[in-house]
């Protein structure tokens, strides 16, 4: 099993339906949470500061809830949402594929470019 992927566009339509919205998830490294966030992200996991122990008590309080992985460019977000069903955290994730540039460019053009 692998991370599901979901482009900015799809995202969006997501967040905006009437359905449970994902709980977004944000692996950048606090300089990258400078430049440029989404206002909606829930937790921020820094990939240099991922350990089991850390993830584990992050998710716990969002049982059964649907998980949506960013990074710059998707590159790390989909690393994490393997590694969260290598170690059995989740049963699905979903990866922005595109990670928070293709959202700036396809979605918000405010959230700034790096």
């Amino acid at each position: 099993m692998e991370p599901k992927s979901i482009d900015a566009y799809d995202l969006q339509k997501w967040l905006s339906s009437s359905v449970e919205k994902p709980v977004i998830i944000d692996v950048r490294e606090d300089m990258e949470l400078n430049i440029a966030s989404l206002p909606f992200t829930e937790i921020f996991i820094p990939m240099s500061q991922v350990s089991i122990e850390l993830v584990v008590s992050e998710l716990d309080k969002y049982k059964k809830k649907n998980f949506v992985v960013l990074c710059h460019r998707g590159i790390r977000s989909y690393n994490f949402g393997q590694w969260l069903l290598d170690n059995d955290i989740v049963n699905e994730v979903w990866n922005l594929s595109d990670g928070i540039d293709g959202w700036s460019r396809d979605v918000d053009s405010s959230i700034p470019r790096y």
